[in-house]
């Protein structure tokens, strides 16, 4: 499979907690309660509800609306109450959509509501147990100094974070709070009667400066990832595209007119072009016996270089923007891939295991006609996304080391590299604005994939998406 793919399932699959400087200590409420407290100075029994605002008021707590309710499974008030109690106001996806993926309960005479639609337990009640699982044992056993234990193993429940020490596992921080019916509190939110939302939220964005404008990847809109735009100063969010498969964000063209990006066919993927709107898709690589990803332009916008299969294995090419000419850049019996231009034209950086073992990639650059190879890094970690800072002094990049994915930062001739986030949650994909002064990458540091921006010294992370599903992939408009 093309590393590409690889890269993208993984993205869809790791989820892990934000990181607390709380230290572990005693939960905030005891133990989940074993049967639902009754409804004060009411008779329950002998009512029926169709509001559920009213239904709560009555009940007081209860996990989930049982026969004295019997009005709709979920209404619009709810789901414009949670959309705007989660800071989602700008989100585009369909309320058909969040009415699937919402569930909500009564606590304390009022309606409490939860989106899952990113993984989240909001059907489990909180985990306070600190004694490893057997799945955090044998984890632990084959990572044994491993600075975190992801999700995926300790459950998303769990309102601590673990780690690993000496091959035990260990809990590291509490990440969450438990409410007074012991779910977890930061995903479940208490919702107001009569919120709604304004339709013009997901309007066009209405920033005058294109280089304010971030495009990224998400499946915010059903089933299939899709591509959207971001206003930075609005919070704004207009869908591009909608289609019956995959598509995933690439640069813009230097002028800002068009995006580059990859779509996946019933059987292949493939390097297309559109129109900065997400109008008339156009295959580029029409290779359909191959995997093709990873585009990038060339400054002037001219050519574009991309990553295939084409000849057996992941390869570097080079095209004209127009698809006239073709041409293999590098030749080699180990992966080569994720190109990425530097601002002057002068050289190519791009991902390699030449000299690691298999799967294991750090950066190399080259010369435009793939001559003059030479390595960047060699930090015993595996680097991935190449990005270089609009002067081509730096190269931002990911990189796994000790079992942490944090965005690095290191000078064009391999010296003075950074960790910039130095966090346990997984930060990946950077992306530099137009003026350099800040890098914008994705994080499921708040349990589920965002798009945050920070400044160039890792300092002010912001998240700019908040929505429930995954956002990735962020690139901006120049």
């Amino acid at each position: 499979m093309l590393a590409y793919r690889k890269f993208a399932a993984a993205i869809l699959l790791l989820m892990l907690p934000a990181c607390s400087a709380q230290q572990p200590g005693p939960v905030q409420a005891t133990e989940p309660p074993t049967s639902v407290p009754a409804a004060e100075n009411v008779s329950p029994a002998q009512e029926t509800y169709q509001d559920p605002f009213a239904y709560c008021a009555a009940i007081g707590t209860i996990d989930a609306p049982d026969t004295r309710y019997t009005g709709p499974k979920i209404s619009d008030e709810i789901i414009n109450g949670y959309k705007a109690a989660a800071g989602l106001e700008a989100s585009s996806e369909p309320m058909e959509m969040f009415k699937k993926t919402t569930i909500w309960r009564c606590m304390d005479h009022r309606v409490y509501a939860c989106n899952f639609g990113a993984n989240l337990p909001c059907s489990s009640k909180a985990n306070t147990d600190q004694t490893p699982s057997p799945g955090m044992a044998e984890y632990c056993k084959a990572n044994p100094d491993s600075d975190f234990i992801p999700m995926s193993v300790t459950g998303h429940d769990t309102i601590y974070s673990w780690h690993c020490v000496k091959g035990a596992a260990q809990v590291l921080d509490q990440i969450s709070e438990v409410d007074a019916a012991g779910y977890l509190a930061n995903i479940w939110y208490p919702i107001t009667a009569g919120t709604s939302i304004s339709s013009d939220l997901t309007a066009t964005p209405n920033s005058s400066n294109e280089a304010e404008q971030i495009l990224f990847t998400s499946d915010r809109g059903g089933s299939y990832d899709d591509l959207y735009l971001l206003d930075t100063t609005s919070l704004q969010v207009t869908r591009l595209t909608q289609g019956d498969s995959n598509v995933f964000a690439g640069p813009f063209s230097p002028d800002g007119k068009q995006i580059l990006f990859t779509g996946f066919g019933l059987t292949h993927s493939y390097v297309g072009v559109m129109n900065a709107d997400g109008s008339d898709p156009m295959d580029l690589t029409n290779e359909p016996n191959s995997d093709e990803a990873f585009p990038a332009w060339s400054p002037d916008g001219s050519q574009i270089i991309f990553t295939s299969r084409r000849d057996g294995n992941n390869e570097i090419y080079v095209m004209d923007s127009n698809v006239a000419q073709l041409k293999r850049l590098t030749d080699h019996s180990s992966d080569d891939f994720a190109p990425a231009w530097s601002p002057d034209g002068s050289q190519i950086a791009f991902l390699s295991d030449r000299e690691n073992r298999t799967g294991v990639y750090s950066i190399y650059l080259m010369n435009p006609d793939g001559s003059g190879v030479k390595r960047l890094t060699n930090d015993k970690g595996n680097d991935y996304s190449p990005a270089w800072s609009p002067d081509g002094s730096q190269i931002a990049f990911r990189s796994v080391q000790n079992g942490q994915s944090d965005i690095y930062l290191v000078k064009t001739d391999g010296s003075g590299m950074v960790d910039l986030t130095n966090s346990p949650a997984e930060d990946w994909s950077p992306a530099w604005s137009p003026d350099g002064s800040l890098i914008a990458f994705q994080s499921n540091r708040d349990g589920n994939w965002e798009i945050y921006t920070m400044k160039t010294d890792g300092t002010h992370p912001v998240n700019l998406t908040k929505d429930p599903a995954d956002d990735q992939m962020p690139y901006w408009r120049k």
